[in-house]
């Protein structure tokens, strides 16, 4: 075995086991953006990694025209693959449950009660569904169970909330 196929032999498994590695803990990598997400780096790696060990197993060609060939079609397909699949994945809707962002200002029921300086549980229906999350008062003090309450803000998946008075409409003597 010539050195340059040990060299892609080792470059795809790294690539191999990194890609793996990512998909176990992508959320930790989200700081990386754009062409410099790992996503991107990985399959590059071993695309330009595959793509050698086919062409000098097949071809025959010289080890350096092979590391070109290699280098230039791994970016083109890594190209392809961030334009038309890894870029469109990233600007979809994650599901079409809410946020929590979208959890604020909205209306809920609170199913455990919340006690003093603690933590309770708050429901949320919508037309999409139900979401439950952990509650905690704005001003620490205890909400009883199966009252209205409204999100305020979600900090650390935990919605901060307060009882909410439902308005009522009265009639103006006049």
């Amino acid at each position: 075995m010539e050195s340059i196929d040990q060299l892609y032999w080792w470059v795809l498994i790294i690539a191999g086991l990194g890609t793996f590695i990512y998909m176990l803990f992508s959320d930790a990598f989200d700081l990386f953006e754009g062409w410099f997400n790992p996503a991107v780096i990985l399959s590059f790696l071993a695309l330009g990694a595959g793509i050698g060990l086919i062409l000098n197993a097949l071809a025959h060609v010289s080890p350096m025209i092979g590391l070109a060939v290699a280098l230039v079609g791994s970016f083109a397909l890594t190209t392809l693959l961030y334009l038309f699949v890894l870029l469109p994945l990233s600007n979809a809707e994650e599901s079409i449950g809410m946020t929590d962002e979208s959890l604020i200002g909205l209306v809920g029921r609170l199913t455990v009660p919340v006690p003093e300086g603690g933590y309770g549980e708050v429901l949320v229906e919508s037309v999409t569904g139900s979401v439950v999350k952990t509650a905690q008062s704005i001003d620490g003090k205890a909400i009883p169970s199966e009252r209205r309450v409204v999100i305020i803000e979600v900090e650390r998946n935990i919605a901060i909330v307060m009882e909410y008075d439902e308005p009522t409409i009265r009639k103006e003597n006049g």
